[in-house]
């Protein structure tokens, strides 16, 4: 079916159909999405089809036991989920200003640079700046998920090539390390290549970006990962590496709190493999969110400096 033209910045629909639709795509169900939206399944069905009339796109294939998304609706599905998320923030946003003339401030961050973002986000005068600060982790890919969904404002994450829509500021080069016990032969080199893996039981960690980038340096230096040890944790690895069994791959960052007694961590070069950590925010954000850009603009300029105390060993400094 054609799609009919709509005005210039013009989206015919309201928050209320969006939550129908997304309330549908969800459960597959005309009569759960209408109990979810605490309404008769026939005002749930009107609702759809006005719709489908609206944007003169069908977005649901109806059969006797289901309803599943069309091509259109499944490429709608994301654009509503990130304007339902937005509209909730701003809903919490305004309830907060009018109640305590604050405004929230939503921060994502890799678990490896958290601390050191928990740490300057503890130096920040909230009262001062009227704001409430919300801090969570997640993947790289988990927050900037969220980013697009509008469920945060801002974002410290592994990226090299940053999306439309958003912008980048750099904070730190992570080098990726070799973990080893204490007891073994090479724990006191000041660096290794590495080829100096190839004797070398390495755990396989399997996890997200870290495990993508050292299988991936493994594989461009025809070392092969460990057939005996796999694991999706960090403690796992350290724990295996203490013991003996293993040695481990990780970026610098990870290991800032290690057992200096029990581990030793060498940097790997010949190559040199790093992987950039930065601050990702909307494009819009000073017109979206001046608190927030405030915010992001603090971080980039004091995230540098705290991550590379905690590179260094020497522990995060707040901003």
């Amino acid at each position: 079916m054609p799609s009919r033209q709509l005005p210039a910045g013009r989206m015919p629909l309201s928050i209320r159909q969006l939550r129908f639709f997304v309330a549908l795509s969800q459960s597959g169900n005309f009569s759960r999405a209408a109990e979810t939206m605490a309404v008769s399944q026939p005002a749930l069905s009107a609702a759809i089809r006005q719709i489908e009339h609206l944007l003169d796109t069908r977005l649901f294939d109806r059969t006797t036991h289901s309803v599943v998304l069309t091509e259109a609706g499944q490429s709608l599905l994301p654009h509503a989920w990130r304007l339902l998320t937005t509209a909730d923030n701003a809903f919490q946003d305004m309830s907060d200003t009018l109640q305590r003339s604050r405004a929230t401030v939503r921060i994502g961050s890799v678990p490896s640079a958290l601390p050191a973002t928990a740490q300057i986000i503890a130096g920040i005068d909230q009262d001062a700046h009227r704001v409430n600060l919300h801090l969570t982790d997640g993947t790289s890919d988990a927050l900037i998920a969220q980013l697009h969904r509008g469920a945060l404002d801002m974002a410290i994450c592994v990226a090299s090539l940053i999306e439309e829509g958003l912008v980048s500021t750099p904070l730190i080069e992570d080098e990726m390390t070799l973990v080893l016990s204490r007891g073994h032969p090479l724990a006191g080199a000041a660096q290794l290549p590495w080829s100096a893996l190839a004797e070398m039981e390495v755990v396989h960690f399997t996890s997200g970006s870290i495990g993508e980038i050292s299988a991936s340096a493994m594989r461009e230096n025809n070392i092969v990962h460990s057939r005996r040890y796999r694991v999706d944790h960090m403690e796992s690895l350290f724990g295996l590496v203490e013991s003996g069994l293993a040695a481990g791959v990780m970026p610098r960052l990870y290991v800032r709190g290690h057992d200096h007694e029990a581990l030793a961590v060498v940097p790997l070069t010949q190559p040199s493999i790093r992987r950039k950590v930065v601050l990702l925010q909307g494009a819009r954000l000073e017109n979206e969110h001046p608190s927030a850009n405030a915010i992001a603009g603090y971080l980039g300029n004091a995230l540098p400096g705290a991550l590379a105390a905690v590179w260094s060993g020497n522990g995060a400094q707040s901003g």
